[in-house]
């Protein structure tokens, strides 16, 4: 299977994360994609990220996908915030075909915050409204939304059973679904039972664990998450994409540099994945 990782556990490195990837045996980069909301122009980050792109080209890596923008706390209360959020998405959106990137992952907008959504038709309303009305830009551009399913106990687009509801109530071949493990187990669900569900609408990944207590992106096999389980359905379902991380090191081999705890990281992978 293709392997592929954020890059925050490869910033470090500099000019030489992308080549540092390579060398541990991750092909595949997941970037983010959020200039666009930290007071750069368009132009300003369109420089941006074709350097990334230089350098990931120069290292033999792919930019598979790539992570839009959010901010938080999330408010998009009105309609005039919500207009000023789809222009930076459609700029993100054009950033990643900039770069060959063919997957924009990107959460629901939580217009009344991350803890209730109140009122769920309204809720549910929003968000369709919203996503349709960005899909031209990601036709235009070649570029596939994937809607990502949330750690949020509270909200009702949070598990993966409504995350793909929602998905499917969109119903379009540039509108899929990246499945988060972690948020998965955040909400007691197993990932694998989650990928079954999802089935081809399943495009990306962000594979991570935690103790289903907080959303805390914990290497695999640090938490209770049955990877085996989960590999096992991925082949079931024929998914044919990247097994992308999305981990943080945490308390990871405390005091351990970080090339021993990619190393580390990389056997838990390849045992995951033989």
């Amino acid at each position: 299977m293709k392997l592929g990782s954020n890059m925050g556990i490869f910033n470090c490195y500099g000019e030489e994360k992308y080549k540092r990837m390579k060398e541990f045996g991750f092909d595949f980069a997941d970037v983010v994609i959020d200039g666009v909301l930290r007071g750069m122009t368009e132009k300003e980050y369109s420089d941006k990220i074709l350097h990334e792109k230089k350098l990931a080209d120069e290292a033999g890596v792919t930019i598979w996908q790539a992570h839009g923008p959010w901010r938080y706390p999330p408010h998009d209360e009105t309609e005039e915030l919500r207009a000023e959020r789809a222009e930076v998405m459609r700029r993100a959106i054009r950033c990643a075909a900039m770069i060959d990137c063919k997957y924009w992952v990107i959460h629901p907008l939580m217009p009344f915050g991350p803890n209730d959504d109140f009122d769920t038709e309204q809720f549910f309303k929003i968000n369709y409204d919203f996503f349709r009305a960005l899909l031209p830009t990601a036709k235009e551009n070649g570029v596939t939304i994937c809607f990502e399913n949330m750690p949020m106990t509270k909200l009702s687009i949070s598990s993966p059973e409504k995350t793909l509801e929602f998905i499917r109530a969109i119903n379009d071949d540039n509108f899929k679904m990246c499945l988060d493990t972690g948020h998965c187990s955040r909400l007691g669900i197993s990932p694998a039972d989650a990928v079954r569900l999802a089935g081809a609408d399943m495009k990306v990944m962000h594979v991570h664990d935690n103790l289903g207590d907080h959303d805390s992106h914990m290497p695999m096999l640090t938490g209770i998450i049955d990877w085996k389980a989960y590999y096992d359905a991925l082949v079931e379902i024929g998914f044919d994409g990247v097994f992308s991380l999305e981990v943080g090191w945490g308390d990871f081999i405390r005091n351990a540099s970080n090339d021993v705890k990619l190393k580390a990281l990389k056997a838990i992978v390849d045992d995951i994945v033989k």
